[in-house]
């Protein structure tokens, strides 16, 4: 449906009543946003259009916007050229700038407390209203300033109140709206591919931080005269820097006077303003990703977001998934479509940034107009000749050729198109070249660049594939809605061209509508399908390959390397899941989707140092709730997953969410937790989180989560899981601790296959150093994972961590006394720093054997076991969180 653009001589008292439609657009109009910055009307109307004597400047426009309102505009300039008349207008909340603040300050105010002081410092009364839905409070000054450079402009020189307050600026005709945000969070995520044409990708690595140096004040008890140092923590890192990705920076704060207030201000650089991310923009041509087939599903969902909406996109060059915005857009209020869009996750290019914004929208849109009409001017002068050029027929008396040169002489001319009978060719370096660019006799194109529009029925060929002992040729085939590679086939026709085809890529069609419906790429039989990897060398090796024997009956498919895989996985329509953060293989006797999702509950919680009676009050509980399925909308509720998380009343994160699956979604995102929300691996990840991050309220015994973890009566485990975590009421107690009961009697005992990893500590303990830190005393690489127990200095058992072969126990001075595990598929485990050791070289262990007892032996300044695994060859260490959930 067409949106018709309307126009006023005059602002109309009541906004929704239409004006006189202008339709005769010469091209599309466009309407253009940018957060905290323009919102402007552009068009180009025909000379000859029913309304063309009509618009004039100062006259209004009310045009349809992306969020489904009509916005009126001013028209700033109405200018005649030789396309049409080319009309420039800025949105009518700019009107408000026209008024001025003599002096307006508020010494502790909210949003709308400022705005309403605004409205009320103005010169003069205006239809505008000023609204805010910032509930933060913020001391702001504005004197001698105009409205809008206050709010998002230069501000006199002041910050504007955007930046005070981190916020952003919505105009709804006479309604200024100072927002938090703009727009919404729905998890939109987007995976953008490769090699579209119609997406510029723009990514900036050169502020980023990802260890940070962290200088804090002078303690408050400092002797006064003393010398005075201020507190220093190194480094604070976030997870995944390696010494190939590290970029240390430093920052300093003042205000924090103890380590704990330093690195909690760090992190916050982390968590909030994200300085480890690279800084991304994507502009988006809408258009061009409209036309193609491929990707017409990929537009139809980027219509969907609104101004200020945030997308997830992968980077796949980097490897991470940014959090971007719809920061700009250009729409076509006609059609209803966008032209283009920009995501970005670098606002801070827009707030405080912006001087004379009204002025520059204005100047922007006017120098819009104009190069319009030099281009136009531009392009008849070169078509003319009145560019310059000079035209040479030779022999003069009878031609046979002719030159376009730059010079008149042939002799010094340096650029000259030539023609003659052996055809057409442009050459830059003088009349006798060398033509880099030619059309010869025989029909044959010669170009370095050629810049084309719709080619069709090509075919290339000349290939030349090198071997070791001959050449071999292809062609490439561009025919009939398909691309072909073949072999190479002399032809002197059209008809005899074609050779044998390797493989083919087209488009598809329902057997039934006869409508596309995707694209395919086909092998045939007789020849192999790869996607390859390259090294440094250029030799590649395949990753994903269709065999050569494999046809439409009898289908093969190769895979090689490592495979992971996101999401479920289906085999002959059987679901096969993965391990849940070190539960490893299930037991034999398990066979239910439901047994099994209790199964991986228990063993990553047993993993993390829980009693297998907390375990059992937890299932107890998510039995009730769920049903132990994951993948469960409460009925008639707002409730979603295992434990039914809510977030319509009480959210741990974020605003009110009546929706349970967003909620669980955005508890997600905001625990750094990757994964399919629905998948039961993701959702064992999340309830472990949510019981550290304030969730778990401490109404009832056991009041914390180590005492809850430490529990030996089910009973109890289940009471203290109802009313801390659950927060319900004790009605569905009896049925909740009978289940609880089953599954302990369901799961005691069991044990999996020999593939299996535990966490080698039962007991509470904290993580003292991670595998790839700088070790204390040797500097070289730790190489393994420090435990210590807790209390501090008490001496648990320590387990073995996977089932094996004890196949060395000795001491050494570094480690201590250690032991050594060799496990199947080439993997070895390493413990050290023994008091005292249980087993002997040779000895069989499970993942129930006591290898020893915690202790301090060797390089150490406290209990605590080291543990290393390695992979494949002994000492090779991989980072024992690969196997093992710590």
């Amino acid at each position: 449906m067409i949106k018709k653009i309307y126009l006023y001589e005059q602002m109309p008292n009541n906004l929704e009543e239409n004006g006189m439609p202008i339709n005769d657009w010469r091209d599309l109009p466009e309407i253009t946003r940018i957060i905290n910055s323009t919102f402007s009307f552009y068009g180009n109307y025909q000379h000859e259009g029913v309304n063309a004597k009509l618009i004039k400047r100062e006259m209004f426009i009310k045009a349809f916007t992306e969020n489904g309102t009509y916005q009126y505009f001013r028209i700033k300039t109405a200018k005649k050229n030789l396309s049409g008349i080319t009309i420039t207008a800025t949105h009518i909340g700019y009107e408000a700038n026209r008024n001025f603040i003599q002096s307006a300050y508020i010494d502790n105010g909210n949003g709308k407390q400022i705005m309403d002081k605004l409205k009320e410092s103005l010169a003069f009364d205006q239809k505008f209203s000023y609204e805010s839905d910032i509930t933060t409070y913020h001391q702001f000054s504005a004197k001698q300033v105009n409205p809008i450079e206050a709010i998002i402009g230069s501000n006199n020189g002041n910050q504007n109140l955007a930046g005070v307050c981190d916020a952003e600026l919505d105009m709804d005709n006479y309604t200024l709206i100072l927002r938090e945000r703009i727009g919404d969070d729905n998890g939109f995520r987007i995976d953008f591919g490769k090699n579209l044409a119609s997406i510029e990708e723009t990514i900036d690595d050169s502020s980023v931080v990802n260890r940070l140096y962290l200088i804090g004040g002078v303690p408050e008890d400092t002797n006064y005269y003393a010398d005075q140092e201020p507190i220093i923590y190194a480094y604070l890192s976030v997870s995944g820097v390696t010494e190939e990705n590290v970029q240390i920076g430093k920052r300093e704060n003042g205000d924090c006077k103890t380590v704990e207030d330093l690195k909690k201000w760090g992190q916050s650089l982390f968590d909030k303003d994200r300085i480890h991310e690279p800084k991304v923009t994507h502009e988006v041509d809408m258009v061009m990703l409209e036309n193609t087939i491929e990707y017409r599903g990929l537009y139809e969902n980027m219509m969907s977001l609104r101004f200020g909406d945030t997308a997830y996109i992968s980077l796949k060059s980097l490897d991470i998934e940014a959090k971007e915005r719809m920061i700009e857009y250009v729409w076509y209020p006609t059609i209803c479509k966008y032209k283009s869009i920009v995501l970005g996750n670098d606002l801070g290019m827009y707030t405080s940034s912006i001087e004379t914004q009204v002025t520059n929208v204005r100047k922007n849109l006017e120098t819009k107009s104009d190069e319009l009409i030099n281009a136009v001017i531009n392009a008849t002068n070169w078509i003319t000749g009145s560019k310059g050029g000079y035209v040479l027929m030779r022999p003069k008396n009878a031609p046979e050729e002719i030159l376009i040169m730059d010079k008149p002489d042939a002799n010094e001319a340096k650029k000259v198109w030539r023609w003659n009978l052996g055809g057409l060719g442009y050459s830059k370096n003088g009349v006798n070249g060398p033509y880099g660019t030619a059309i010869t006799q025989n029909g044959a194109i010669v170009a370095d660049y050629i810049t084309a529009g719709i080619l069709s029925g090509i075919l290339v060929q000349g290939a030349v594939v090198k071997t070791s002992d001959t050449k071999s040729r292809y062609q490439i085939v561009l025919d009939g809605g398909k691309l072909s590679f073949e072999e190479f086939k002399r032809a002197t026709n059209e008809k005899d061209a074609h050779g044998k085809t390797l493989s083919s890529f087209y488009v598809t069609y329902d057997a039934i509508s006869s409508k596309v419906n995707g694209t395919a790429i086909v092998q045939e039989p007789g020849y192999i399908f790869s996607v390859n990897s390259a090294d440094s060398q250029g030799t590649s090796a395949a990753v994903i390959q269709i065999p050569e024997d494999s046809n439409a009956e009898n289908r093969k498919l190769n895979l090689f390397g490592d495979i992971k895989i996101q999401g479920r996985l289906y085999i002959n329509g059987k679901e096969i899941t993965g391990s849940s953060g070190g539960s490893g293989e299930v037991p034999g006797e398990l066979t239910t989707e439901k047994e099994k999702n209790a199964w991986a509950i228990w063993s990553f919680f047993k993993s993390l140092g829980y009693s297998e009676q907390s375990v059992a009050g937890m299932l107890g509980n998510i039995d009730a709730e769920s049903g132990i399925m994951p993948d469960t909308d409460q009925l008639y509720g707002p409730a979603y997953g295992l434990v039914q998380w809510d977030g319509s009343a009480y959210p741990l994160y974020g605003q009110n969410e009546p929706n349970g699956r967003l909620y669980v979604q955005n508890l997600l995102r905001k625990a750094e937790i990757s994964g399919d929300y629905r998948n039961i691996t993701t959702q064992i990840k999340l309830l472990e989180w949510c019981m550290h991050n304030g969730q778990w309220i401490g109404a009832v015994n056991p009041l914390s989560v180590d005492g809850f973890k430490a529990e030996t009566d089910i009973n109890n485990a289940t009471y203290a899981f109802l009313k801390n975590f659950e927060r319900a009421g004790v009605e569905a107690l009896a049925h909740r601790e009978a289940q609880a009961n089953y599954w302990y009697n369901r799961l005691h005992g069991l044990n999996p296959s020999a593939g299996t990893w535990r966490n080698p500590v039962r007991s509470s303990y904290s993580i003292t150093q991670e595998w790839d830190q700088i070790g204390w005393g040797t500097g070289e690489i730790h190489g393994g994972i420090d435990v210590a127990s807790m209390p501090s200095g008490s001496t648990p058992n320590i387990y073995a961590a996977r089932s094996g072969t004890v196949t060395t126990v000795t001491f050494d001075t570094t480690g201590g006394n250690y032991v050594i595990v060799q496990h199947a598929d080439g993997y070895w485990s390493y413990y050290g720093h023994f008091g005292s050791v249980n087993v002997a070289v040779g000895d069989s262990v499970t993942t129930d054997t006591v290898l020893g007892v915690m202790g301090q032996t060797g390089l150490t300044t406290e209990v605590h076991l080291h543990f290393e695994v390695w992979k494949d060859a002994q000492w090779q260490r991989v980072n024992p969180r690969s196997v093992i959930n710590f």
